[in-house]
């Protein structure tokens, strides 16, 4: 079975994959927004996400307290949302989408704040109660480089498309499984076995889909991609003949790269990182994966495509393509993740 993955969205899905960077997409009832107002008990502004506990109170006058998730702060500073602007006891009013799987648990899309500062925090793009408002998915464009200071090539900060959502969110009812990867799946409980709440980094395939810049470096002889999600940094070996199943097992894998014109094809193996994607899928050892990075000088642009056999999860071979975009002044940022659990 050949299947391509490749979901082409509106614009607003870049910030949404950003919400939804570690947890399904399925969690949260977004047919019905909810509003809530109470005082922001604490505020825990960290990757991989954003935490509020809002202490509100019931229709019996019994105080109940909401956990509030809302995108990394790497998701926010690009928004202009930066820590300080909401403090611990504020008196606030909030909006989002409730879990359907977490009681007293909100995906946020709004903070008003005391000073009547709306705070867009999600997927929106537009205020719900207040004209002076900060964020938003229409995040300000970054400021220009002079043209001589351009770079060019592959060696520069790329940034994911947007409305391109990975394909490792894709529901599981989506691949025709083995029987081994299936049990798996059914076994999987997202809130305890998901190794990026703990600040796990991600290996391959996963690294590839994270919706924040990464950037490449020509270290001779090899060239290795630093990404801002979990500070992962990748090294893909380059005129290296060693025998691959000489190489250790790692979550990244062994890399080996060359150039084909002005694409770049990088092949992978011996990798030990278990999970195929963010909804339960798992991934074997016996994972292989082709990834073509094709530079589109004139356009400042990557058309990127990967291939993923793993004969011991699927059937055939899973696909998915996307573009990364040079964006003028856009940087690789620390991540520093602080662990959910």
């Amino acid at each position: 079975m050949n299947k391509r993955v490749c979901l082409l969205l509106c614009t607003a899905a870049l910030a949404v994959s950003s919400t939804y960077a570690h947890h399904s997409p399925a969690e949260y009832d977004r047919s019905a927004i909810i509003e809530l107002e109470g005082n922001a008990r604490s505020v825990l502004w960290r990757n991989p996400h954003v935490i509020i506990e809002l202490a509100t109170t019931d229709e019996n006058g019994q105080e109940l307290i909401w956990s509030l998730e809302g995108a990394a702060i790497s998701a926010q500073r690009r928004r202009g949302v930066t820590e300080g602007m909401l403090l611990a006891g504020d008196r606030i009013r909030v909006a989002g989408y409730p879990s359907t799987r977490r009681q007293e648990h909100l995906l946020l899309e709004h903070v008003l704040l005391p000073s009547g500062t709306e705070l867009l925090v999600g997927a929106t793009r537009d205020p719900r109660w207040s004209q002076d408002s900060v964020g938003g998915a229409s995040a300000a464009a970054a400021p220009d480089y002079a043209q001589s200071d351009k770079p060019t090539g592959l060696f520069r900060v790329w940034t994911r498309g947007a409305g391109q959502w990975p394909w490792y969110f894709s529901e599981t009812t989506e691949y025709e499984l083995t029987e081994w990867a299936a049990a798996k799946v059914a076994d999987y409980n997202a809130f305890e076995d998901n190794p990026l709440l703990d600040c796990t980094p991600p290996g391959m395939p996963s690294v590839m889909g994270n919706p924040y810049p990464m950037q490449f470096f020509d270290r001779g002889d090899s060239i290795e991609v630093r990404f801002e999600e979990f500070d992962v940094a990748r090294t893909i070996y380059m005129n290296d003949d060693r025998d691959a199943a000489q190489v250790p097992l790692s979550p990244l894998g062994y890399s080996v790269g060359h150039w084909e014109g002005n694409t770049f094809v990088v092949t992978t193996n011996r990798i030990n990182w278990a999970h195929f994607g963010r909804m339960g899928i798992p991934q074997s050892q016996s994972i292989e994966v082709l990834e073509r990075f094709t530079v589109v000088e004139e356009a400042d642009r990557i058309d990127y495509s990967i291939a993923m056999t793993d004969p011991e999860v699927f059937a055939g071979t899973t696909t998915w393509e996307a573009t990364y975009e040079w964006r003028p002044g856009e940087q690789v940022g620390v991540y520093a993740c602080t662990p959910e659990r």
